[in-house]
């Protein structure tokens, strides 16, 4: 495998990426950041912070350093075209989820992936984290027969299920193998637009079921799996802690103590695993746990899901979402 620095570019630096992706890119001695691409009038403080070469006001501009790979981490509404255009140059792809706004578009990303033999990855973080690679594990090829996802806050948005909960969409596909074979789901709330919570039950062709929670009403933060098969049990709250139970005897890693205290979000959510991950791929040219294809899978899934429960596929025109990131 070559050790030549790979040249990376970065669309988007928002508030996930200061936290996730920019502190993996610049601790790898292998990767050469060379062109952020922002609007930000005077772009030149994140160029100096990170240690890009330059900056670029287009993706296409970007492109044409001659790079091994591009991080798309724009508002969702902007992955399609920058993902496209560097697809087009030949260059691997990391994007951040959801990989489109509609499942047909995601589903022509990853066929314009294969057609160019390009890496495209999509960052469903949670499958590279060490609680939910550990509750996978215990069920081996077979996966769970039986499993719980749940993702739940404070306050609703734009949106809300297809924004938050398509991680835990994700997540059931990952410990359920086969293609959904039904899907039954209930929506609350009076707003189609900013619904209150989805529940939905799924059945997989693997002979696993599936469910959802998704709350909007809930008094706090909390993510949690409960996944059962083969007389083992797994229990993880994320991101800190998983819980494997078998002949009535259970094992509990903690992410704190593992890391001496010093825990962060960026390993424990596996957003750092996942950059590792996508680098790997580029470079032994292998596809990606989270491909491009997969995530228009778990898109696909989550829109019928979201039909199930009477809620809208696609963007309302008109409306403009409100991302963390800022550019």
């Amino acid at each position: 495998m070559s050790t030549t620095p790979l040249r990376v570019g970065v669309v988007g630096a928002g508030s996930i990426a200061h936290i996730a992706q920019l502190p993996t890119l610049v601790a790898r001695d292998d990767v050469e950041l060379d062109v952020l691409v922002s609007r930000r009038e005077d772009p030149s403080e994140l160029v100096r912070r990170w240690g890009f070469s330059t900056a670029a006001p287009t993706v296409e501009q970007a492109l044409e350093r001659d790079l091994d790979a591009l991080f798309v981490l724009t508002p969702r509404s902007e992955h399609v075209a920058g993902v496209r255009s560097a697809l087009e140059a030949d260059v691997d792809v990391f994007c951040e989820k959801p990989l489109a706004t509609a499942t047909s578009d995601a589903e022509q990303l990853a066929d314009l992936a294969d057609e160019h033999e390009r890496v495209l990855m999509v960052g469903f973080n949670r499958r590279f984290a060490p609680t939910y690679v550990a509750a996978r594990e215990e069920f081996g090829d077979a996966g769970a027969t039986f499993c719980v996802a749940q993702k739940n806050r404070r306050g609703s948005e734009y949106r809300a299920t297809f924004e938050n909960a398509i991680h835990m969409v994700d997540l059931l596909r990952w410990f359920c193998p086969g293609e959904p074979v039904d899907v039954s789901a209930h929506a609350a709330g009076d707003d189609p637009w900013q619904e209150d919570g989805v529940s939905a039950l799924i059945r997989f062709a693997g002979g696993g079921t599936g469910v959802l929670t998704a709350a909007r009403t809930a008094g706090a933060w909390a993510e949690k799996l409960d996944a059962y098969g083969a007389e083992r049990s797994a229990e993880v709250v994320a991101p800190d802690s998983v819980t494997l139970t078998k002949d009535g005897v259970s094992t509990v890693r903690s992410m704190s103590p593992e890391a001496f205290g010093w825990a962060t979000a960026t390993n424990t959510f596996g957003f750092a695993a996942a950059v590792h991950h996508f680098l790997d791929r580029v470079r032994d040219r292998g596809a990606p746990l989270t491909s491009g294809r997969e995530a228009a899978r778990t898109q696909a899934l989550l829109d019928d899901i979201l039909q199930a429960a009477d809620l809208p596929v696609k963007e309302q025109e008109g409306r403009t979402w409100a991302s963390h990131a800022t550019r």
